[in-house]
């Protein structure tokens, strides 16, 4: 097979004293403000978190969940914040009722009513507010009202809607209007949506956000605004409760290790292992492919990621969840032998569908009695409604966050008085009965997000993550095989057509060049196309940085109208 014609390449944003990138330009614009003002790469990500609830609110919200992992340059320390929502205490496999139809990609469960997805039974335990000012007391520079204010003014003054956000207010109109507060904010009173170039002033927000700066989270979970949020969800028929918040913070809130992977001789962290072990298994299973004489879009380079794609989410619905109450066999999974025993199931020639493999055989530790064992496969939910941002300093600090809804607008439920919409994270766990490992139960996270940072030499040089529920995995996999396993530019990286597997078919986006759709249907892939630099496909951040001589580079997802900027201060 002749390789096709390479894009050429488009030049990476490039600084010396920082970079942020985000979904939205309104909220990098808050990021880089802070780097201006001396703040360091927390502090830029803390302003750019909060900027995205008023810019970008159907994606993530106070109210909402995600993960991070951060990068300290003084210590040499990385390590993982985990804020992803949980089920409520009162949760149980029988709360709602399973109703049998399409799934998307095979990760997405109806309920009877869409109790799961819409509402106040939709409510998990919301992380975003605790992880967030968890990082910035470990390590911000700046006062937290500094940080905040960029989000502030922008809530109080008045965020002008992109074409995006008018979009999703036009297609879950029939969920806003069911809840009167979150109809006032995205709705006219007379009904009809709110339209791109209309501004969303928003008062109660701005008022959340700023006491937050003041007062920290106390108020979120343990004071005036936990109460008002435990009204409303339980007052319309809700099982969140003030003893679930409260003991959020110290009971349910990671700090932790990351774990990590080789990767094309890259060590490759991510935060948890209810998401990172897919992409993780995924990269272990592709650093022993040679990409370097393959074109990024030939039909060959992308055959095998594909088939490496279906090798790692086989995995999922068997091997992957919560790790505190579902046996996960992390070791096995990153296990180099079990890779390459996965690896040389590939058959170059034409597509499989593998099952999933047997990780605990590669690892001594066994199963717990403690914990479910899964015995026969599963399929968690995926996240819609999520953002993410990544952000570098000028001492080389890093941070890569996600946050999510879950859904667009999450639940829809709007907090009165507070301006604070909720998730919807309850639609991500499996409702059937029987033991699952992403079935319903108390205190259980859902499947997260996967925020990814890159080290060499125990040093930080990438950060990167995506927006798009499963396809985040297969997107960053692809990203870091193109530029770790070919030397491409981040932006050049981030710009080039995707594919994506999941569970039930194979998708791509059409401006594949026509020699490599003509090959993939001659080895037997069956492509559903998308449209070109479609958001389905995911919408990656990333920054890397130079450790010798400081430089900054950084990458913004076309996808989802991002932005990527820098600062050089003078004498840098």
């Amino acid at each position: 097979m002749v390789a096709p014609h390479v894009p050429p390449t488009v030049f990476d944003t490039a600084a010396y004293g920082g970079m942020c990138s985000s979904a939205d330009p309104r909220a990098t614009a808050a990021g880089v403000q802070i780097l201006l003002r001396g703040g360091n790469a927390i502090d830029a990500a803390i302003a750019t978190a909060f900027a995205l609830t008023v810019h970008e609110p159907a994606m993530s919200h106070l109210g909402g969940q995600g993960n991070m992992v951060v990068y300290m340059s003084d210590s040499l320390e990385t390590t993982a914040i985990d804020f992803n929502a949980c089920a409520p205490a009162a949760a149980h496999a029988g709360m709602y009722k399973w109703t049998p139809g399409p799934t998307q990609g095979g990760y997405r469960f109806v309920t009877e009513g869409d109790l799961n997805s819409t509402g106040p039974l939709a409510v998990a335990i919301p992380g975003n507010v605790c992880g967030w000012l968890t990082a910035h007391q470990r390590w911000g520079v700046m006062p937290l009202s500094e940080v905040v204010g960029p989000a502030v003014h922008d809530a109080r003054h008045g965020s002008v809607l992109t074409a995006r956000m008018a979009a999703f207010i036009a297609e879950h109109r029939a969920r806003l209007v069911r809840y009167p507060e979150s109809a006032a904010a995205f709705l006219h009173p007379d009904g009809r949506c709110k339209r791109q170039g209309d501004v969303l002033i928003q008062p109660h927000l701005a008022d959340t956000i700023a006491s937050i700066g003041d007062e920290r989270y106390a108020s979120f979970y343990n004071g005036a605004i936990a109460a008002a949020l435990v009204e409303e969800v339980g007052g319309a028929g809700g099982i969140l409760s003030r003893a679930d918040l409260a003991c959020y913070p110290e009971a349910l809130l990671w700090v932790r290790k990351p774990d990590g992977v080789d990767f094309k001789g890259y060590r490759v962290a991510g935060a948890t292992p209810s998401s990172n072990a897919l992409l993780l298994n995924l990269l272990a299973i592709l650093d022993g492919l040679d990409f370097q004489h393959t074109s990024p879009l030939s039909s060959d380079q992308l055959h095998l990621l594909v088939e490496a794609m279906k090798l790692a989410f086989a995995e999922r619905s068997m091997h992957i969840g919560d790790h505190t109450q579902v046996n996960v066999p992390l070791a096995g999974l990153l296990n180099p032998a079990y890779a390459a025993h996965r690896r040389a199931m590939i058959d170059r020639s034409r597509p499989s569908f593998p099952g999933p493999g047997d990780p605990w055989a590669y690892q001594d530790e066994q199963p717990s009695p403690d914990k479910l064992l899964c015995t026969a496969p599963t399929t968690p939910g995926v996240f819609i409604g999520t953002t993410h941002h990544s952000h570098v300093d000028r001492w080389g600090n890093m941070v890569s966050l996600t946050q999510s809804l879950g859904d667009p607008f999450g639940s829809c439920v709007m907090v009165p008085g507070y301006g604070i919409l909720l998730n919807n994270a309850m639609k991500l766990f499996d409702p059937r009965s029987g033991p699952r490992p992403a079935g319903i139960n108390p205190y259980r996270r859902p499947i997260a997000p996967w925020p990814t940072l890159v080290l060499k030499d125990n040093t930080a040089v990438m950060a990167l993550g995506s927006a798009s529920g499963s396809r985040i995995p297969n997107a960053l996999a692809q990203i870091l095989v193109n530029v770790l396993g070919h030397g491409m530019g981040l932006q050049d990286a981030v710009n080039l057509p995707r594919v994506h597997w999941s569970g039930d078919e194979l998708e791509a986006e059409s401006d594949l060049p026509a020699q490599t759709k003509s090959e993939l249907a001659g080895l037997g892939h069956e492509v559903q196309y998308r449209h070109a630099n479609s958001p389905w496909f995911g919408g990656v951040h990333a920054v890397s940085r130079d450790p010798l001589s400081g430089r900054c580079f950084g990458a913004a997802d076309p996808r989802r109208a991002g932005a990527v900027a820098g600062i050089t201060l003078p004498g840098g």
